[in-house]
């Protein structure tokens, strides 16, 4: 017969307790920080910036909305592509 004392006995009173997944606005479903929302905030931001130029110097007109728009284009586009691209067939 085996001596089973020097054998230590489980933990039973410890419980895993599953965690809370909190989805931020710069985080992903998975959880993870998304860096494609990162740079569509930055060009959000830079759109605006931009606009609010444009229209305290009227003399950069042309130039001034065109930069907007491509910081608008730059903004949303991509996270449109991505979602496509991403897509489950």
């Amino acid at each position: 017969m085996k001596s089973t004392a020097n054998i230590a006995q489980p933990n039973t009173k410890v419980v895993a307790r599953p965690q809370k997944m909190t989805v931020g606005f710069m985080k992903e479903d998975n959880g993870n920080f998304s860096s494609m929302r990162l740079m569509s905030l930055i060009s959000l931001i830079s759109a605006i910036a931009f606009g609010g130029f444009t229209l305290a110097h009227p003399d950069v007109k042309e130039v001034g909305i065109n930069l907007t728009f491509s910081f608008l284009v730059a903004a949303f586009t991509p996270k449109a592509v991505q979602k496509f691209a991403e897509q489950k067939q």
